[in-house]
């Protein structure tokens, strides 16, 4: 079995509503193929010559895909925008409104997924997965999760040696401040999202299990699964403060348990990669945060093991 064979085996649709009126962000469709969300966008700010906080979007998309997502920009005129030009990006104007788009402001995805090299057809069914965090939350070497575990930790050295960031003296903040604000997020969530899967992985019977942060109450059967984890870890939930780097506190939220699979359907044909074995294309929709490879490691898990 394989997935993301080419970018165009991975199709992702986001779906919003957007504030529409009048108002000094202009809302644009940003395609994408070969990029990641950040990498995009900050090309674009570095082209239009404003901070990086300047552009809004709702959603990370993954690199290896085509992907369609909205994206907000401040107080730049449309017609600088129309002249920013990047190889399997485009922009499209979609109007203007009084709101950034942050993240969350989406309300689901759609998808289309081709898998191939498989060695037969059979029937497939689906209507719900366990929400867990898949591999790409974590980055292509896994090494996110040690630079959020070192963030959390005030292990500032650690994370910029992780990194492999230049850093004068002892200045290891200076250093980490370099990189933008969201990235850096992004490792220290990565981290919550692994003790998140850890805990999720052991439970069934409840509806949501939290993304802990310093204001998290951890209670029940959940909360001790966290406690024993945090101390194997060397966490303690004062730790999500990031005193030294206040920016990045995370408070906590919850994810649902489980999500449902909406919209779903298939077709299979010959595979023309493979000769002799087959493709399957797959459409669905997912609430936000899901990750459609959990559906195909599901409908799949005989050829995942």
């Amino acid at each position: 079995m394989q997935i993301k064979t080419l970018p165009e085996d991975f199709v992702v649709r986001e779906v919003a509503q957007l504030p529409l009126g009048k108002g000094k962000y202009d809302y644009y469709l940003l395609q994408k193929k070969g990029w990641t969300t950040l990498g995009a966008v900050k090309r674009l700010a570095d082209f239009l010559q404003i901070p990086l906080k300047d552009i809004g979007f709702a959603g990370n998309k993954d690199k290896q895909a085509v992907t369609t997502q909205f994206i907000s920009i401040f107080g730049v005129s449309r017609k600088k925008v129309e002249q920013f030009s990047l190889s399997d990006v485009t922009l499209t104007y979609q109007g203007s409104g009084d709101k950034r788009l942050r993240l969350g402001d989406l309300e689901a995805n759609t998808f289309d997924i081709i898998v191939r090299d498989l060695p037969e057809r059979k029937a497939l069914s689906i209507t719900k997965i366990k929400n867990l965090f898949d591999d790409q939350r974590f980055g292509v070497e896994k090494n996110n999760v040690p630079v959020g575990k070192a963030l959390i930790q005030g292990r500032f050295k650690d994370a910029c040696d992780l990194l492999q960031l230049p850093y004068d003296g002892k200045d290891y903040l200076k250093a980490l401040r370099n990189i933008p604000k969201r990235l850096l997020r992004l490792y220290v969530s990565s981290y919550q999202s692994y003790l998140w899967n850890t805990v999720a992985d052991k439970v069934e019977d409840v509806e949501t299990v939290p993304l802990v942060g310093f204001l998290t109450e951890l209670t029940g059967k959940v909360g001790t699964l966290y406690k024993t984890l945090l101390k194997k870890e060397g966490i303690n939930q004062e730790d999500f403060l990031l005193k030294s780097m206040p920016e990045l506190l995370y408070e906590g939220d919850a994810r649902p348990l489980y999500v449902t699979v909406k919209d779903f359907s298939y077709t299979y044909a010959e595979d023309e990669l493979h000769p002799m074995h087959f493709k399957c294309l797959l459409h669905f929709e997912l609430q936000k945060g899901a990750y459609a490879t959990m559906v195909v490691k599901q409908l799949f898990s005989d050829l995942t093991k």
